[in-house]
């Protein structure tokens, strides 16, 4: 099948969602068939090609459409400059496709604002929903029925389409996946820990994701506030929280207690390839969330770095969020309420003083991981999108 990706965001990027895009069209090829990737043009500091930052195993075909970064432009800021990029790059997009329309047998794409272009290809399309937009929605609902398959990232997402009226058309739940090649032949952990200065016997606790996104927490405030509760009850440990924003983690950085100087490192962005042997070294892996009822956490997230934690094989504590039960249960990790740092405290004590009770939940969450994988998340997706063709 040949098959055209189609996406307004910056390509290679440091942010999760270059990383999924790069890992979803692998996946399609692994499994046999050809894909094209049309992106738009955008200024960007990262100089490797798309192949080599997300270390994939063959070069993809990118197409960087355009000339002009909106985003990047000072007379667009803002959402102003991704509408304009949007804009521009759907009318090449349309140009392109309908004169190569006879050329692909489907098209994929996890941008919602490129509907109106892609739906006027003729070409079955699958739409991949990372978010249902507050406005405009009359107008998304009606998009949206122009795709063969609509492809939720939750079982709660799914519900809420459905929910607004969208049953004639299928709609799946898959969320993200994991590689599980990139956690093999990963260094010894003790070599990581030493390069850490992770004193022997010490327990290491660690996330690694997004500090934010999109405007929003991803719960490191809470996790401090839970390691300053260890810390006062006389634990002693070390800390890595990995990930970017550079800015915000420089904010963190800087507004560190004296207490956690020695015990809690900020690193900023690590490039993804090194993020398993970080993960395969902790004691104890972290999945915070404020609390809160924004939709993002109570019905949207599939995070990656979840199906990254089960396949490094070490034991988690998670946040307890709706959407995070597609993925994983009380029998592999230990859960507590999202924004309580006192629960998430204890909940780390607990996985630290019970290792065997946390071994058995993490051997039963790498056991569990074996079935998210991409190739297996988008032979499923094709699948259903055969059934509904």
């Amino acid at each position: 099948m040949r098959i055209a990706y189609c996406t307004n965001v910056r390509l290679p990027s440091e942010r999760a969602h270059g990383h999924q895009i790069a890992k979803v069209t692998q996946a399609l090829r692994d499994i046999g068939h050809e894909v094209e990737i049309f992106a738009p043009f955008r200024k960007n500091a990262i100089d490797e090609s798309f192949a080599s930052y997300y270390g994939l195993t063959d070069n993809v075909h990118l197409h960087h459409l355009g000339t002009i970064d909106g985003i990047a432009a000072w007379w667009a800021p803002g959402v102003i400059g991704l509408k304009l990029t949007t804009f521009l790059f759907g009318r090449i997009l349309g140009d392109i496709l309908r004169k190569r329309a006879k050329e692909f047998d489907m098209i994929y794409t996890r941008t919602p604002e490129l509907l109106p272009v892609l739906s006027r290809i003729g070409v079955p399309l699958i739409l991949e929903l990372h978010r249902i937009p507050r406005l405009g929605r009359r107008r998304f609902l009606s998009l949206i029925r122009s795709c063969s398959l609509i492809v939720t990232l939750t079982s709660p997402m799914r519900q809420a389409l459905i929910d607004l009226g969208v049953s004639d058309i299928p709609v799946i739940a898959e969320g993200d996946a994991v590689d599980l090649h990139d956690f093999e032949a990963v260094p010894d952990p003790k070599a990581t820990r030493d390069s850490l200065r992770v004193p022997h016997g010490m327990p290491l606790i660690v996330y690694a994701g997004q500090l934010e996104s999109m405007g929003l927490s991803k719960g490191i405030p809470e996790l401090l506030d839970a390691l300053e509760i260890l810390a006062k009850r006389g634990l002693e440990f070390r800390s890595v929280i990995a990930g970017g924003p550079e800015n915000v983690a420089e904010h963190f950085r800087e507004t560190l207690p004296e207490v956690f100087r020695t015990r809690v490192t900020f690193t900023g962005h690590i490039p993804h390839l090194k993020i398993p042997t970080l993960l395969t070294a902790a004691d104890v892996l972290v999945y915070p969330a404020p609390k809160s009822d924004h939709p993002f956490y109570r019905r949207d997230t599939s995070p990656l770095k979840l199906f990254e934690y089960m396949a490094a094989g070490r034991p988690t504590v998670t946040a307890d969020l709706p959407p995070i039960h597609d993925a994983i249960d009380e029998t592999m990790t230990r859960f507590f309420p999202a924004g309580d740092s006192i629960a998430l405290a204890e909940c780390i004590r607990l996985t630290l003083e019970e290792p065997e009770a946390s071994a058995r939940r993490a051997k039963l969450a790498r056991a569990h991981v074996e079935h998210f994988t991409w190739e297996k998340r988008m032979i499923r997706i094709l699948q259903a999108a055969r059934i509904a063709t």
